[in-house]
């Protein structure tokens, strides 16, 4: 299945690329373009663990093309493990 395939190439991606383990919460084909992913990571930061909080939680949505050739990623927001609301 082919989003299975989309999933696995971002999911590998930013584990292996980026050192960015994450979890793939949307896929959205693009017609006649390729695919459109939003990942969720955590964003590893020295300053929060010292400070003893939370990790923080990106959302990246991240471009492929048909071949699943990954073309750009960009973050859309940043928040705090635990907190309820996507700033």
């Amino acid at each position: 299945m082919i989003v299975l395939k989309v999933i696995n190439t971002v999911a590998d991606f930013f584990g292996e690329v980026l050192k960015k383990p994450g979890d793939v919460i949307a896929v959205f084909p693009q017609p006649d373009e390729g695919w459109k992913v939003q990942i969720e990571v955590a964003e590893d930061s020295e300053y929060m663990r010292k400070r003893a909080r939370d990790d923080l939680m990106a959302l990246y949505e991240v471009s492929l093309d048909k071949d699943l050739q990954i073309l750009g990623f960009e973050r859309l927001s940043l928040r705090e493990r635990n907190a309820n609301s996507i700033e």
